[in-house]
């Protein structure tokens, strides 16, 4: 064009390359598979042994990273009045000693498997285990309380906790499944907890080292005869699916859906939320435990990843030097 000007071929080539790649993307829009979402960071993040956990406890609460322990279990709950082991009952066993019944959904993962820590930051949290045990936590008693407290890693002082570490009831409580309605704290009792002294009976089942707690004499001197409680193991059998793909699509406790869980899973959540509604109910009424308690296990035993936490009451007992027999009564 003599009185015009000749365009420059750089974006005559731009466009075509455009047009190009958008035909492509409109003639192979018809073939192409969505990609599957991809697993969450948190459950990435834990070790596969313990993603039964997370994928159980979904709804209860968030997890979150801390290092250097990993991700770890929040509870959705209200951090101010709130501490572990207190929203249930102890039950006396033969077998186990001292039971923790929970009447929280989350309960029996995190009473039974792992250790609470508290962290300035996040509050309680709490970390998986394999072992299963009654409960982990440290027994004292004064001349009229007993306490407990969850076995905490190094790190927190009772001044960084509110109301202090331990949960007290008067002696005569211990066997009440009303239990909550009675305990107190370190600060309530003053002075009397300085002369709390340790309760260390340290036994094994199945193969893990637990602390049986206090002995059901000292108990019994201001209960009378304790009724025993027997512990039945429930391992919730797998639901059968609806789906060929043999996963539902459940709700979260807050209504809100979430991906698909394993038969196993959902099973494990039904069971859970039904016990916690029972053991409710026995709060509220107070009294003596049932004569029987069906305590939920994980479908399968998660195993100890490598470089995982070791026994606590192990490392005591290796520190004491004192020797105790084998037990090998079933879990």
């Amino acid at each position: 064009m003599a009185d015009g000007y000749a365009m420059s071929p750089r974006p005559l080539l731009g466009l075509a390359l455009t047009a190009v790649v958008l035909a492509q993307l409109s003639c192979a829009s018809a073939d192409v598979t969505p990609a599957p979402p991809s697993m969450p960071a948190e459950r990435m993040g834990l070790p596969p042994e313990y993603r039964i956990f997370y994928d159980s406890l979904h709804g209860y609460g968030d997890w979150v990273l801390i290092q250097p322990i990993g991700y770890v279990f929040r509870p959705d709950v209200n951090f101010i009045t709130w501490r572990p082991y207190e929203d249930g009952y102890w039950a006396p066993s033969d077998v186990y000693g001292w039971t923790w019944i929970s009447a929280e959904p989350f309960g029996w993962a995190t009473y039974h498997y792992g250790q609470w820590f508290h962290d300035r930051y996040y509050e309680w949290v709490w970390a998986p285990g394999p072992d299963w045990a009654p409960a982990w936590v440290t027994w004292q008693v004064t001349d009229d309380y007993v306490g407990w407290s969850p076995i905490l890693a190094p790190g927190p002082s009772d001044g960084d906790i509110n109301g202090g570490l331990w949960s007290y009831v008067p002696l005569g409580m211990l066997g009440n499944t009303a239990l909550p309605s009675h305990i107190v704290h370190d600060r309530d009792l003053g002075g009397r907890v300085q002369s709390a002294r340790p309760i260390v009976n340290l036994v094994e089942r199945g193969g893990v080292l637990i602390n049986r707690g206090p002995s059901f004499e000292l108990i019994e001197r201001y209960t009378g005869t304790l009724p025993r409680v027997k512990i039945e193991p429930q391992t919730p059998a797998p639901a059968s699916s609806p789906s060929a793909g043999g996963t539902t699509v459940s709700k979260s406790p807050k209504g809100a859906q979430k991906a698909p869980a394993s038969p196993a899973v959902e099973s494990t959540r039904r069971a859970a939320e039904e016990a916690a509604r029972a053991t409710r109910g026995q709060v509220q009424s107070g009294g003596a435990p049932p004569q029987s308690v069906a305590v939920l296990r994980a479908p399968a035993r998660p195993g100890n990843p490598k470089g995982g936490r070791p026994n606590p009451w192990q490392r005591q007992l290796e520190a004491s030097g004192k020797q105790i027999a084998a037990d090998s009564t079933a879990r």
